[in-house]
Formats: C-alpha cells, structure tokens, sequence
C-alpha cells in the first residue's frame, strides 16, 4: 500500500516576473483555452530543493564541474594545479560510462548529480588510485575514439594486459559507486544516467508546474535608468522594456512516503526531516526570478495537505475552467470556492476510505467557507508537523 502526500497550494502573487522564458517575458500555459501565467516544475523544485538542503545541510550537487571541484579538492591537498585538474579529469573518465566525456571547457559532457560529499570521495579514491584512474581514462578516451571512429577506418582501442585490465575494473567499480551515493534529495527528485543503471533513482516527489487558476496577460513596464549626473541627454542613461505579471496560482506536489524511504534505504529519520523541511517549504516558497525588482514575498492564501493510502490526486481540474473575478472579488477567494468544490466533488468520487487525514491552513479572508480541505490547523509549523507524522505513523503501520 502506498502512502501518498498530497500538497496544494493557492497563492496570490503581485506585479511580478517569477520565472522568464528565453525572451524575458513571464513563461505561460495554455489551458482551458485561455492564456495562463506559469512557473515550470524545474523552477520550482530547483528553488525548493535549494532551501530544503540549506535547512538540512546536506548538499547535493547537479552539475558538469566534478572535474573542477575535484581538482580544487587535491590542491588544497597539496597538489599542483595541472596535475590535479588532469586528475580531476581522469577520475571522471575513470567511472567508464559510455558517452560521458570532457569537453573543451574541462567539464563533463553530461551532467552528474551526486551528494556534495562525493567530492571528497572522489579526490580520495585519486590519490589511493593515481596510476589506476589514471588508466582507466586512457583507455575511456581510446574506446570512444574506436566509437567515434566506426565507419571511417574503423579504429580499435589498445587491449590492456590482464593485471592492468583487473585493476581498472576495480577502480571503475568505486568511481560508479561514489557516482551512485544519494542523499535525501537525490531519493527525491530523482537522477539517471544514460548507461549506468546503477546510478538511476526513481524520484519520490512529484512537481507540477504552477499556473494561474484564470486568464492573464502580459503587462509591459517601459523604463528609464537615471544619470546621477546629468547631461545633455536630460539625465537618462539606459531605457528598456521589462514584462509582468500577476495572479493566483495553483501549485501541486506529491511525495511518495514509501519510495522516499527505499530511496534512503529505510532511514526513516532521514526521510521524515526531509518530507517535514520540503512541506514547510513548498507551502511558502517564492521563486526568486527579479525579486529585487518586485519583492512579490506574500504569505498563500491557502495550504492543503492530505495523506492518501492509493494515489496522488492533483486538484488541477477546478480549473480547467478559468475562475472569473470581479473588482470586488479579486482572484483568490472564487479560486478558493473552485478548490473547495472540486474536493468536494473528489471527495464523492473517490471515498474517504483511503484518505489517512486532510488538512489547511492559509491566510484567505474566506478561509471559513472552507468544507472539503480537512480541518483547519491555523499554523503552518503544526500543519506540517500534523501531516508529516501522520503519514510516517501510517507507514509504521505496514
């Protein structure tokens, strides 16, 4: 049986730009034909899984700069620069994974993703292994050359003797593994690995994008930078065009408590600080795209969290209709009715038999129509406490 978080979220933004398309311009969505203003699941997760590690303290890194950091990690060992950036190389190139490579640049042709501390591990397993690792990337460079070379003269990679071959192969094995390690926030999110299966985790939580729960438009800002000292230009230095915009929207995650644990390898201490620190955070986070620019820090309106025993549910649907406001209304309390009926409807749907416990929290000034959320928690500490034992409990219980 799967025990499943649900987290929604209603939150009212200002003038704002929370996440730029390659244009600068706010990213959007189409839906329920109309134009919508969205935020990407990358973004998102990203900006989360930042704050959560910071809370946590246990990094992890996504990132083509292994060589580099591994470098930086000999040299304060002692290590000449040139010596330890070739090392640093090498030891990437060591793991044997086909189709991983240096670029020009000296970083990895691929992104890794591993905790903080594999660097460390790394940089160890070079100075145990010099001469080995150092090997093993001859012989991954030789091998892509024979691949790059197929069909043009066909050529094949040097055979290396057998004591030679033995210790490669050992030394590949621990460059995997350290490739391999996870943290809290790998078993999370997830990570792959082209031709590494080994080094593949199956992500416990699930992001979607957020999107307004109605129609939006794109708002231009013409702008002027001002000369201190002025000029014959009448004191302006630069002018530009900057692009907003504004709304509630709708934001929905879902942590699987189950694969969170494997993906810890049982540490159910481990997993719980992880659900409670992503729960806190996700309720309140704010993407940080020209903050200093909008300063768009408000509180959402409405946080909702259920512990489900069968699957994730998403309250999207409420609208797929886009909510109509009035001057009088503003977007978030008609939003707040769509949820509340949707559950509602949900609710009759599915059953109850399956949900473990339902509760919000919020600041809407309509948070007292609220009848299909759970009850209401007025804290968002408590709530998540409420919520993140709730779901540990009910899986102590299988």
């Amino acid at each position: 049986m799967s025990i499943i978080i649900d987290a929604h979220v209603l939150h009212a933004y200002p003038l704002s730009n929370l996440n730029r398309d390659e244009f600068g311009s706010p990213k959007i969505a189409f839906w329920g034909g109309v134009e919508r203003s969205r935020v990407s699941s990358a973004c998102i997760k990203r900006g989360n899984r930042k704050k959560v590690e910071a809370v946590l303290g246990d990094k992890a890194l996504r990132t083509r700069r292994v060589p580099g950091e591994v470098a930086g990690e000999l040299q304060r060992r002692g290590w000449n620069g040139e010596e330890a950036t070739e090392a640093g190389q090498a030891v990437a190139l060591a793991a044997g994974v086909k189709g991983l490579a240096i670029a020009e640049a000296g970083t990895t042709t691929v992104m890794l993703y591993l905790p903080e501390a594999g660097i460390s591990a790394l940089a160890d397993l070079v100075e145990a292994n010099r001469e080995t690792i150092a090997a093993a990337a001859k012989q991954a460079r030789a091998e892509a050359e024979a691949e790059a070379s197929k069909g043009a003269g066909k050529k094949k990679a040097p055979k290396l003797d057998k004591e030679t071959a033995r210790q490669v192969k050992a030394v590949q094995a621990e460059v995997r593994q350290v490739l391999a390690s996870r943290n809290a926030s790998i078993a999370a999110f997830g990570r792959m690995l082209a031709n590494t299966p080994e080094v593949t985790v199956d992500g416990a939580i699930a992001v979607a994008p957020a999107v307004t729960t109605h129609a939006t438009e794109e708002q231009g800002d013409f702008f002027t930078a001002v000369d201190d000292i002025t000029g014959s230009d009448n004191g302006s230095a630069h002018m530009g065009h900057h692009a907003y915009t504004s709304g509630t929207f709708y934001g929905y995650a879902s942590i699987d408590v189950g694969e969170l644990r494997t993906g810890l390898h049982g540490d159910d201490e481990a997993a719980r600080e992880f659900v409670r620190a992503f729960l806190a955070e996700f309720a309140v986070h704010v993407p940080s795209a020209k903050k200093n620019s909008t300063a768009p820090f408000t509180p959402p309106a409405l946080v909702h969290f259920t512990v489900r025993t069968d699957q994730p549910v998403s309250l999207a649907g409420a609208f797929e209709a886009p909510v109509v406001a009035d001057d009088a209304s503003g977007w978030t309390a008609p939003s707040l009715e769509a949820l509340n009926q949707h559950a509602a409807a949900i609710t009759g749907f599915y059953g109850t038999t399956s949900v473990v416990t339902s509760a919000h929290a919020g600041t809407a000034p309509t948070l007292n129509t609220v009848t299909a959320l759970g009850k209401h928690v007025p804290g968002i500490s408590d709530l998540v406490e409420e919520i993140t034992t709730a779901a540990f409990n009910e899986a102590g219980q299988q």
